[in-house]
């Protein structure tokens, strides 16, 4: 695999991360928004099937985000062969630069922007993973009532 095919899937994975992202985002905003207008007044029994329903989904999305990022980390390792050949142009090296560059810790080691991402993503899935539990589970919802003069 050439260098520009490697520089190519990296971008056009960045595109994928940043859809991956607004998929969650929207299939958790849905959710929100079923629980507050229709299943807040439902039985436990429907609670759980929504959730469950809700659980695959944001599985399989967490399987596809696992997979791009083993993939992510071969496509590194590949423009790493190509810069030890000593081929590698400024597109490459800036996606290398990229891989290494981050925040260096107290303790000497670095956390880089990729590992940054990936540590925020899983932190992001799981705090709104146990948001929904409580909002779906624990949370008490009010009773919708429609605004005075309106009718369904």
């Amino acid at each position: 695999m050439s260098e520009g095919e490697v520089v190519e899937i990296l971008v056009t994975q960045t595109s994928i991360l940043l859809n991956g992202v607004g998929v969650f985002f929207t299939v958790i905003s849905v959710y929100l928004a079923g629980l507050n207008y229709f299943l807040s007044e439902e039985s436990t029994l429907t609670r759980i099937i929504a959730f469950v329903f809700l659980s695959i989904a944001l599985a399989l999305l967490t399987a596809v985000m696992v997979g791009a990022q083993a993939q992510h980390d071969g496509l590194i390792f590949r423009l790493l062969e190509i810069e030890a050949a000593g081929d590698l142009t400024a597109a490459g090296r800036a996606a290398i630069a990229n891989y290494h560059a981050g925040i260096k810790l107290n303790n000497g080691s670095i956390i880089t922007i990729d590992s940054a991402v990936v540590y925020f993503i899983w932190a992001s899935i799981g705090v709104s993973y146990l948001s929904l539990i409580y909002l779906t589970f624990i949370y008490r919802w009010l009773p919708r009532t429609l605004p005075r003069g309106l009718s369904l």
